[in-house]
């Protein structure tokens, strides 16, 4: 860690969370991320060397604890009260970039596991029927289309790369781009569906109430196509 030699709080924070990749894995575990393997899928461009350095640094300095998984092979990372206290920094951090930084998106930073992930953890699941509910994703610009999975179950949502065997309530079919676009408020869900962008199938108690349960980013307001 670079030391800047200041007595100032910026200075001490700034030596802990401004080495490369960190606010990111920080960001990772806030969303619910606790094992190596989910790291690594949502941030496929940090290399496994750096990303066990950083979750060495950051249990060091108090703000990630490694626990033992029962009866399991490996490790789970979780937040400690000094981590959890970075997540309003992390959104302040997320709704400046947003405003006055954040440009279009290229097809090379986009990943299919974290969009899925990013609607899947903000659905609103109080605005979904009681009981399990299974959606699926086609990403349909891939070679071959590419399938994710999220099942919200005990009142939440998680993503699963398989279908093993539930039925699919509700199919979402998109181009990676659009999924980005409509999560960070540069088009509308209606609109999306409207030019048949977007390709929504299922009950109608899931498809009439899409808007109340299928939210978008905490950023997308900050969008500067909102006027912001």
């Amino acid at each position: 860690m670079f030391d800047y030699g200041e007595a100032c709080p910026i200075s001490k924070a700034s030596t802990v969370l401004c080495e490369r990749w960190t606010l990111q894995l920080i960001r990772e575990m806030a969303l619910g991320a606790t094992r190596f393997s989910e790291f690594q899928r949502y941030l496929p461009k940090m290399s496994p060397t750096l990303l066990n350095s950083r979750l060495r640094m950051l249990e060091e300095q108090g703000i990630v604890v490694k626990k033992k998984v029962p009866e399991k092979k490996g490790f789970e990372y979780q937040l400690t009260p000094a981590g959890n206290a970075l997540k309003p920094v992390l959104s302040e951090l997320g709704k400046w970039g947003m405003q006055w930084v954040f440009e279009s998106m290229s097809d090379e930073q986009l990943n299919v596991s974290t969009i899925v992930r990013d609607f899947a953890v903000s659905f609103d699941i109080s605005q979904l029927p009681s009981g399990a509910s299974t959606m699926q994703f086609t990403i349909s610009d891939e070679k071959a289309p590419t399938k994710k999975y999220v099942l919200v179950r005990d009142g939440k949502a998680q993503v699963c790369e398989d279908n093993i065997g539930h039925d699919v309530d509700v199919y979402f079919t998109a181009s990676l781009k659009t999924l980005y676009e409509i999560w960070y408020g540069d088009i509308g869900v209606t609109e999306a569906r409207d030019r048949e962008l977007l390709k929504v199938v299922g009950a109608p108690v899931y498809t009439r109430n899409l808007s109340k349960w299928l939210r978008t980013s905490q950023f997308a307001p900050f969008n500067k196509k909102h006027g912001c």
